[in-house]
Formats: C-alpha cells, sequence, structure tokens
C-alpha cells in the first residue's frame, strides 16, 4: 500500500472514529441533563453499537493489511 494511500485511510479512520465518539459523548450528555424517554435511550444504544461496529471492522481491516495491529 503506497504511504499516501495508507494515510488517506489512517485519516478516515481517525475522523470517523471522533465524530462518532463525539456524537455518543452528546447523547450521553442529552441523557444525563434532561428528562428523557425511551427514544432517547434507543438513539444513544444505537450511536454506542455504530462506534464498537466502526472499531471493529477497522481493527480487521488493519489487521487484513498488517498495518499498525496491536496484538
Amino acid at each position: 500500500m503506497k504511504e499516501a494511500e495508507l494515510a488517506l485511510l489512517y485519516s478516515y479512520i481517525y475522523n470517523n472514529t471522533i465524530i462518532l465518539e463525539d456524537n455518543v459523548r452528546k447523547l450521553q450528555a442529552n441523557v444525563r441533563f434532561r428528562s428523557i424517554d425511551i427514544a432517547d435511550c434507543v438513539e444513544l444504544a444505537c450511536a454506542i453499537q455504530r462506534l464498537e461496529t466502526f472499531r471493529e471492522v477497522t481493527t480487521h481491516i488493519r489487521q487484513l493489511l498488517n498495518i499498525g495491529v496491536e496484538k
């Protein structure tokens, strides 16, 4: 894999992780500081699942490409 492609992949992983983590933090703050309903809980659960799925998939991609993998 070329260095430019590798940098682009890491940038994609980093930026999307930041976005997903920020979304989870905002939804957690909503749950903490206001009256909530079941929709808020479901939305938070979905956001957490999206983040965890993204982390798992990117870990698998890095393992397949044999780059930056922690064992």
